[in-house]
C-alpha cells in the first residue's frame, strides 16, 4: 500500500458515538478504582468512619429507628452522655479490666444498675447482676404508633450484646425503655388509650421483636409520670406484654414511682375520670406518676419491681429545698409500704449515684454533683460532714438568718441526722452545701436494704465518675462475701378505717414534675 494512503487512513476521525462511548468505558475505569482504594482506606483507618445502619441494610427491627444524635443530659437531664459509639471497634482487651471473678447466681441479693455510659458499662459489668443499657424511648410525641427509637444502631446492639456477656457470661442484660410523660411527649396509643389496642398490641410485637432479635434477657419497661385516667390502660398493656415476653422465656422488669404509707388513719379514694373504680389513696404521694403504678398489680405480672427511690429533694424546685436524695428515714417508708404489696425476692431499690449541690444564700441554680465535683470542692476550703444533722449545723454556724434557701425548711429536718455526706463550701460569694453518695453512704443503704431481705438495688445511674470505692464493696456483694446482717423487725403501716372520696380535680391531683428517677431525660 502506498505510504499516502497509509497516512490518510490512519488520521481517519472518531465517529460522536465512538467518543462517547470511550469517555464512559474511562469514567467507570476511573470509578471502579476510586471505589476500591476507597473501600480499602476505610477497612485499614482505626479512626475514620462509623456508618450507621440503614433500615434497609441491617436494621432487623423495621419498626426501631436508629437515633443518630440523642439529646442527653444530668440525672434530671441526663447530663452524662454516652460519647462512645465511636469507641465500639475496640477489642474487649483495650476496653475492660477483666476481673478475677464473676458474680455470684445464687446470691439472694442481688445488684443492677441502668446505664448511658458504655464505657462505665464494659469497665463494671463484672460487678452487677443485671446491666439495663438505657437506649429505647417511644417514637412519636404527643401521640404514639406503637415504634421505638433506639440511641444505639443495630450493629452496635449486637457487638454490645456480645462485648457485655463475654466480660460477663452470667450478666442479665434487660435493656430500658423509657417515657417521661410532659406537654410533648404522652403515653397514649401504645397503651390503647383512645380504643387503640391495634397499636397497643403493634407497640408489644415490636418490644417482643427487639428482644429476641438482639438477644436480651428481657425487657425494663419504665413509662413514668402518667395521668390518673391510665392507670387501667397500663395495667392491661404491661399484663398482655408479661405474657408474651415469658412465652419466649424472657424477663420483665418494671420501673416504679416511690410510695410512702398514707399519714392519716382515714384513707382516701381518688375518683378518677375514665377509671371503672376510686384509687385508694393508702399513701402520700397523690400526684400523677404514683397514683398509675399499682405495686401489687405490677408485681403479679412482672419479675422485677425496681422502685426509683431517689429525687427526695429534686434540683429544679423551691420545696423542700436542698437534702440528700435518698436518705435511709426514706427508704423505710418506701419500703414499709412495698412490701405489703410486692413479693420480697422480685422488691428491688433504685439508689442514686449523684446528689446536688445548693446555693443556701444567693439565687443560684442547683447543679448536679459526682465523685469528681466532690474530689474538686474538697480540694478547697470547706467542711465536711457525715452525717448530716442539718438543724444542728444551721444553729452551730449560726446560719438560721442568712441561709433562708435551707433554713426555711428546717422543720423537715427535725431530730433526723442523715447517713449521706455533705460539703458546706463558698463560691463566688455564695455560701453552697453539695450533698454526694460516697462508700460510706452507700454502705449503709445497701444494709438496710439487706435487712429487709430484698431483691436487690439497682443504680440510677452507672457512669465513670462513680466513687471507686463503692466498686470494692459491690464486688464482694456480687461475690457473696458480705458479713451477714440482722434482719429488720416487722413495722405496721397505719390501720385502715373508713375512705373519703375524691375527685381527680386540681386540688386532689397535684402534678409534681419532681421525677422519682430524676430522668427528664429525652432522647
Amino acid at each position: 500500500m502506498p505510504e499516502s494512503e497509509n497516512s490518510s487512513s490512519s488520521k481517519h476521525p472518531l465517529s460522536n458515538a465512538a467518543k462517547y462511548s470511550l469517555l464512559f468505558a474511562s469514567w467507570v475505569f476511573l470509578s471502579a478504582i476510586s471505589f476500591y482504594l476507597g473501600m480499602n482506606l476505610i477497612q485499614t483507618s482505626g479512626t475514620a468512619l462509623v456508618l450507621k445502619d440503614a433500615p434497609k441494610m441491617g436494621n432487623a427491627n423495621p419498626s426501631v429507628v436508629e437515633a443518630s444524635t440523642p439529646s442527653l443530659g444530668t440525672p434530671s437531664e441526663m447530663e452524662t452522655k454516652d460519647n462512645s459509639e465511636s469507641q465500639t471497634t475496640q477489642t474487649v482487651e483495650e476496653s475492660a479490666y477483666l476481673p478475677g471473678f464473676l458474680p455470684d447466681e445464687n446470691v439472694t441479693f442481688r445488684s443492677s444498675a441502668w446505664s448511658t455510659d458504655w464505657t462505665a458499662m464494659k469497665k463494671t459489668v463484672h460487678l452487677y447482676n443485671e446491666i439495663h443499657p438505657f437506649i429505647y424511648t417511644m417514637k412519636g410525641g404527643l401521640s404514639n404508633n406503637g415504634e421505638l427509637i433506639s440511641s444505639w444502631s443495630s450493629t452496635s446492639k449486637k457487638e454490645r450484646v456480645l462485648e457485655l456477656r463475654a466480660l460477663n457470661p452470667k450478666v442479665k442484660i434487660i435493656p430500658t425503655i423509657f417515657r417521661w410523660e410532659n406537654p410533648k411527649e404522652k403515653i397514649q396509643e401504645n397503651i390503647g388509650m383512645g380504643g387503640r389496642n391495634d397499636i397497643r398490641d403493634h407497640h408489644i410485637q415490636v418490644i417482643v421483636n427487639e428482644i429476641m432479635t438482639y438477644g436480651y434477657d428481657g425487657i425494663d419497661i419504665d413509662y413514668e409520670g402518667m395521668s390518673c385516667d391510665k392507670k387501667e390502660k397500663f395495667e392491661e398493656f404491661f399484663a398482655l406484654l408479661a405474657r408474651e415476653v415469658h412465652k419466649k422465656g424472657k424477663l420483665i422488669s418494671v420501673a416504679v414511682h416511690p410510695k410512702t404509707p398514707a399519714e392519716k388513719t382515714k384513707k382516701k379514694e381518688l375518683n378518677c375520670r375514665g377509671l371503672s373504680k376510686p384509687i385508694v389513696l393508702d399513701f402520700r404521694e397523690n400526684w400523677r406518676g404514683p397514683t398509675t403504678h399499682d405495686y401489687a398489680f405490677l408485681a403479679k405480672h412482672a419479675d422485677r419491681v425496681k422502685i426509683m427511690a431517689y429525687e427526695l429533694h429534686p434540683r429544679k424546685y423551691h420545696n423542700p429545698g436542698p437534702g440528700p436524695q435518698a436518705p435511709n428515714v426514706w427508704l423505710k417508708e418506701i419500703i414499709t409500704y412495698a412490701k405489703k404489696r410486692v413479693p420480697m425476692h422480685k422488691l428491688y431499690m433504685a439508689i442514686p449515684t449523684y446528689g446536688y449541690d445548693w446555693a443556701l444564700n444567693c439565687k443560684s441554680s442547683a447543679k448536679a454533683i459526682y465523685h469528681s465535683d466532690a474530689q474538686r470542692i474538697k480540694a478547697g476550703v470547706h467542711k465536711n460532714r457525715q452525717p448530716t444533722d442539718i438543724n444542728r449545723i444551721l444553729n452551730e454556724e449560726n446560719k438560721v438568718a442568712s441561709w433562708r434557701n435551707l433554713s426555711k425548711f428546717s422543720d423537715i429536718h427535725k431530730n433526723r441526722a442523715y447517713e449521706d455526706p455533705s460539703l458546706w463550701y463558698t463560691s463566688g460569694g455564695c455560701d453552697r452545701v453539695a450533698f454526694y453518695m460516697n462508700r460510706k453512704a452507700f454502705e449503709e443503704k445497701m444494709t438496710l436494704l439487706r435487712k429487709y431481705d430484698l431483691g436487690g438495688f439497682s443504680f440510677w445511674q452507672l457512669v465513670t465518675d462513680n466513687d471507686p470505692e463503692i466498686n470494692v464493696y459491690l464486688s464482694k456483694l456480687v461475690q457473696g462475701q458480705l458479713p451477714p446482717v440482722e434482719k429488720a423487725k416487722e413495722e405496721e403501716e397505719p390501720k385502715e378505717e373508713t375512705t373519703t372520696p375524691m375527685s381527680d380535680s386540681k386540688e386532689a391531683l397535684k402534678v409534681s414534675d419532681s421525677k422519682s428517677k430524676s430522668k427528664t431525660k429525652k432522647f
